[in-house]
């Protein structure tokens, strides 16, 4: 590690938070990065109890209180040593539709601009909905918080909440700092490992095209729109049991569909998708809340004659090659390849496969996670997220790209699609391609 790395007022940024941080310098008025979640909560709640937590588990956040500043070339981080955290309340429990007036609020605070030098890199609010209802809304810049460092606070925060409200001792404080997460990477930029890693991804990525779309290329907007679903829990083990006769794991046979579908949507062969990769087993960044993920090109080529039990094998096939290398980062990649200050995009639509466990439990309340943003969306993001209650699948959209009609008819032909291959999992792509097309004039009609 470097000088800077080693001062623990200093530090490099590590890749993930790099490629955000580039990504804001783009349009570094753009509100684009903010993510939020807002945590519904049922019952009898001790609002006091509940910022008490929220105060401590940000607090212990490093990835939440950094500021970064340009240093040449280099860019660097530094910790803020007053570590603030204000709590908003909003209460809109007098209002006709208390979630709409919410969701209004969380809208315009969402448009907030960013200041990664001088403002704080998050916001938090409690807001009433009424008697027995509540959300806790936090919002954060995407350069300190991934989704599963989302789940680490959430779940950090039920804890607290749940002790106090039991009388009980809460588990220890936990190490959140990020000074072991940025030291484990300096390590691996100067390993053989991060040299291969780079030798494979530009061997893989030789000759790479403009990648495929299902609409215009457009820079992000200040903002996504989405379409929604929430499957029922039978859903996910359908999935499993339609990948397990395939032998390839519910992953690998979703990425397919994903493939088969972007081919029906657009006739074309040579299909490029960004995976949402976790990169956390095994490292410092396991137990931390910060920007870890790392997004990796998937790239195969359809074969329409093919069914899709060989498609589905091809693209298992694919991940076990790449996931030794899912760990050199994007925005690496990018500058290897010349893309450094632009939009250029190395995959067409993103797809966030969430299969940890998003449940937690506030003692006495009954609560429900609720995504509000997912922060910059280039062309389309896909998450799919089994969950205790059924499994949420939606789309958001770069609305300089898609309108909402458009987006949601994308959305009914991909659902139609892994419907279909549950029932023929052997069917021809062209085939299936061609029963998407007829629902779509069918629906158009």
């Amino acid at each position: 590690m470097d000088r800077d790395a080693r001062n623990p007022a200093s530090w490099p940024l590590t890749g993930p938070q790099l490629g955000m941080w580039a990504g804001q310098q783009l349009d570094p008025d753009s509100p684009s990065f903010w993510t939020a979640e807002a945590i519904e909560l049922n019952g009898a709640l001790d609002p006091c109890a509940l910022e008490d937590a929220v105060r401590e588990t940000l607090s212990a956040c490093d990835a939440l209180h950094m500021r970064y500043t340009r240093r040449g070339d280099e860019v660097a981080q530094s910790l803020d040593p007053q570590r603030p955290v204000v709590i908003e309340r909003q209460d809109y429990s007098n209002c006709a539709d208390p979630w709409r007036s919410a969701r209004e609020w969380m809208s315009e605070d969402l448009l907030r601009q960013a200041d990664l030098a001088r403002r704080p890199l998050f916001a938090c609010a409690l807001i009433r909905l009424g008697a027995d209802r509540h959300l806790w809304y936090l919002r954060a810049h995407h350069i300190a918080l991934d989704g599963f460092a989302y789940l680490l606070l959430i779940h950090r925060v039920a804890e607290l909440y749940s002790a106090r409200i039991a009388g009980r001792e809460p588990a220890p404080v936990r190490d959140w700092s990020l000074e072991p997460v940025v030291a484990e990477e300096a390590d691996y930029r100067q390993s053989q490992r991060f040299a291969d890693d780079r030798e494979y991804w530009s061997q893989r990525l030789s000759g790479l095209g403009e990648p495929v779309t299902l609409g215009p290329k457009r820079a992000p907007g200040d903002s996504s729109h989405s379409q929604r679903a929430m499957l029922l829990p039978s859903q996910y083990a359908q999935w499993q049991a339609a990948a397990r006769r395939l032998g390839v794991d519910w992953s690998a046979w979703l990425m397919a569909a994903i493939f088969a579908w972007m081919h029906a949507r657009s006739g074309e062969r040579d299909i490029s998708v960004g995976l949402l990769v976790m990169n956390r087993l095994g490292s410092a960044a396991l137990g931390v809340p910060c920007m870890a993920m790392n997004v990796v090109p998937l790239r195969l080529r359809v074969d329409p004659q093919q069914g899709f039990d060989a498609l589905a094998r091809a693209v298992a096939a694919q991940l076990r090659e790449l996931r030794p290398h899912q760990r050199y980062n994007y925005e690496w990649l990018r500058n290897d390849l010349g893309l450094g200050d632009s939009h250029a995009q190395l995959y067409g639509p993103v797809v966030n496969l969430m299969p940890f466990d998003r449940g937690f439990v506030f003692e006495g309340l009954r609560s429900r996670a609720h995504p509000i943003s997912v922060g910059s969306v280039e062309d389309l993001d896909i998450t799919v997220s089994p969950m205790a209650d059924g499994v949420r699948f939606d789309i958001e959209a770069n609305p300089l790209a898609y309108d909402a009609a458009c987006l949601a008819g994308h959305h009914a032909a991909l659902l139609a699609l892994l419907q279909r291959i549950i029932a023929e999992p052997e069917c021809r792509i062209e085939v299936l391609s061609g029963r998407i097309a007829q629902q779509s004039a069918v629906r158009a009609a």
